[in-house]
């Protein structure tokens, strides 16, 4: 009989061990296959910090988050370094260990430990692409689960010693991503709901254990709200809470909610997979007080997710993972429950577990093959940037947000670059303006020969393209090469400059521009418009520069553009050309943004050397609006 229990252990064991290292070869494949994202470079800087407090407060400024996950990955890059490989793997780890945790939670609730729910977690496609992403979320989750864990123990052994390994598991889980919160939140509302539903008060350790718990978290997010003024990223609240309810529950299984056309069936399939899963858990052989639990954990974290995004006003297809593993492991239990059923109830079950399971074998493809799961290769163009980059030349970033992930990959000198805005985060304020751009070129770029320019999420930052514009001056000799070969979610441009660049005005002056409010306002503002330099007759063209300021949420068409008139001393009008009010013509975002136009207006051959006067008309598709601007313009002789 002694030899023949160890077999017995091992027969028992191996199901899930194979399991778990089927796992880890998923979430170790080709880790370092694809370049690290901004995000990931942003944590990789963000653990760098050598002052753990500096840490804490950084964190809390730029993202209003907690920093866990930044010192465990701290400690980890001083043992094994700052590699693609090295700092992905705590994910990779994280993600095997909540396979492990979700094994262990069907043995809580059904009496006996399942395999269903184990291989739901390890072939989840949300949960694999957050195990090879350095970012906290694959950790969270895991925390999340554990923490649910220890609470269904607590619940059916009510020991000080369980009750405070749940408490230690949720403020560690509430202190590595603030959503982990809504998790921890839910464990004691669920907790208080079934005494009351079974009429006992609370023991003492669970009300010890739930008030210090909620305080700890109460407190730390009312100091992290208190920074919300430094977080400069705005969002509109006026979200659709019902689509945000489909959009969260597709979340749970559907890797950053693309493509597009799946979020409704996947989202309706997971509400109803999580609805039956009541039903089976109810009907089945198992510890009630624990199934009761989970469905209502499970549904719980769910909705206070998509509530909280309502509220914010902010939703990020990388919110739903931190609750994924839950979600799928009380649908794999329910599963495994329904298979102790009758024979229809069994074959149902097999059923829903074989869609699941292609279904993620499908998405698992597709993360490998699709273009939409490929990160935006900031490695493949920074070694071609450090492959051609001459000793006159710089490089510009734009948005410069991105500057973590660019300089991770940059090994030369700091001074061959320069972000714009030279801000590590992004916030809507910092958005680009003539004034705040040109100081930093003129810095730069004086004397310099040529330029890159690398381009990611520029439309937030520079909407209306006055980095570009710099860069495309003819009045400066500037000329545009084509763009060089495409990097995946980048765009990189190549300038050489005719003769060296020559330091911009850094101020704006309206010159003699006349500003006319004498058409219907929708929300244009103008500082007026200047003609940077002499045209010449003959030249061919003469190029004018316009200053304009849009209103939050104005009612301002995205096909708004200029009239560019040129009348002679008579009245006379003897040029007319219709432009984009800017670069890239009107962005089309909710928030205040400042428009500088660059307008090269082509003039007749024979037009001769006078004064004239420019009138600068903006207008919609309705018709003419305001403000209007008139400008003398002069055409010198040659």
């Amino acid at each position: 009989m002694s030899t023949d229990l160890p077999a017995r252990k091992r027969t028992a064991t191996s199901p899930i061990l194979f399991v778990l290292m089927v796992a880890l070869a998923i979430r170790a494949f080709d880790l370092a296959g694809q370049s690290l994202w901004y995000d990931e470079a942003f944590s990789v800087r963000l653990a760098q910090q050598n002052d753990i407090l500096a840490l804490f407060i950084r964190e809390a400024q730029l993202s209003l988050n907690t920093p866990f996950h930044y010192i465990l990955l701290k400690g980890w890059m001083n043992a094994l370094g700052d590699g693609e490989f090295a700092v992905r793997l705590p994910s990779v780890f994280a993600g095997v260990v909540s396979v492990a945790l979700a094994y262990r939670l069907s043995a809580l609730v059904l009496g006996r430990p399942s395999l269903i729910p184990a291989v739901l977690v390890a072939l989840s496609p949300v949960g694999v692409m957050a195990a090879q992403d350095v970012r906290m979320h694959a950790l969270a989750s895991c925390l999340g689960l554990a923490a649910t864990a220890a609470f269904l123990a607590a619940l059916r052994g009510e020991r000080s010693s369980t009750w405070l390994t749940w408490a230690a598991l949720g403020v560690l889980a509430f202190a590595t991503h603030v959503l982990a919160g809504l998790v921890v939140g839910m464990h004691i509302l669920v907790g208080i709901a079934l005494r009351l539903f079974e009429r006992r008060g609370l023991s003492r350790p669970q009300l010890i254990a739930s008030a210090t718990t909620g305080a700890i978290i109460v407190i730390w997010a009312a100091l992290l709200w208190s920074n919300r003024a430094n977080y400069g990223v705005s969002y509109d609240a006026a979200a659709d809470w019902p689509a945000l309810l489909v959009q969260t529950a597709a979340g749970q299984a559907l890797p950053r909610l693309l493509p597009a056309e799946l979020i409704a069936p996947v989202g309706a399939a997971i509400m109803l997979a999580l609805a039956l899963s009541w039903t089976a858990l109810f009907g089945a052989p198992v510890h009630l007080r624990s199934a009761n639990a989970l469905a209502m954990i499970a549904t719980g974290a769910l909705i206070a997710m998509t509530t909280f995004c309502a509220v914010v006003g902010k939703f990020s297809p990388r919110y739903p993972p931190i609750i994924a593993p839950i979600s799928l492991t009380t649908i794999g239990i329910a599963i495994a429950a329904t298979m102790q059923q009758g024979r229809i109830a069994r074959l149902l079950a097999r059923a829903g577990f074989a869609l699941f399971a292609f279904g993620f074998g499908g998405a698992l493809l597709a993360l490998r093959t699709s273009p939409l799961y490929a990160n935006e290769d900031f490695r493949g163009a920074v070694a071609h940037i450090r492959a051609n980059l001459k000793p006159d030349e710089r490089v510009l970033l734009v948005s410069g947000h991105f500057a973590p992930v660019f300089e991770y990959y940059w090994s030369g000198s700091r001074d061959a670059w320069i972000a714009l805005p030279p801000d590590p985060a992004l916030d809507v304020r910092n958005t680009l303006t003539y004034t705040s751009v040109v100081p930093l070129t003129n810095a730069a770029l004086t004397g310099a020969g040529g330029a890159w320019l690398l381009l990611w999420q520029d439309d937030v930052i520079d909407p209306t393209g006055v980095v570009q514009s710099l860069m495309r001056r003819q009045a400066q000799a500037l000329a545009p090469q084509p763009d060089t070969p495409p990097f995946v979610g980048l765009r990189l441009q190549h300038y050489r400059f005719f003769q060296p660049y020559r330091p911009l005005p850094e101020q704006i002056s309206s010159g003699e521009a006349t500003i006319e409010y004498n058409r219907p306002d929708v929300g244009l503002d103008s500082l007026g418009c200047v003609q940077p330099q002499p045209a010449y007759a003959g030249d061919g063209y003469l190029e004018v520069q316009c200053f304009w300021q849009t209103l939050p949420f104005a009612p301002l068409s995205v096909y708004t553009k200029v009239s560019l008139r040129l009348t002679d001393a008579q009245g006379n009008q003897v040029v007319q050309s219709d432009q984009p009010i800017a670069f890239r013509g009107f962005p089309y975002v909710p928030y205040e943004k400042p428009i500088w136009g660059v307008h090269f207006i082509p003039l007749p051959p024979d037009l001769r050397a006078a004064d004239y006067t420019l009138r600068v008309i903006p207008y919609t598709e309705v018709g003419e609006i305001a403000p209007q601007v008139s400008l003398p313009i002069q055409v010198l002789p040659r």
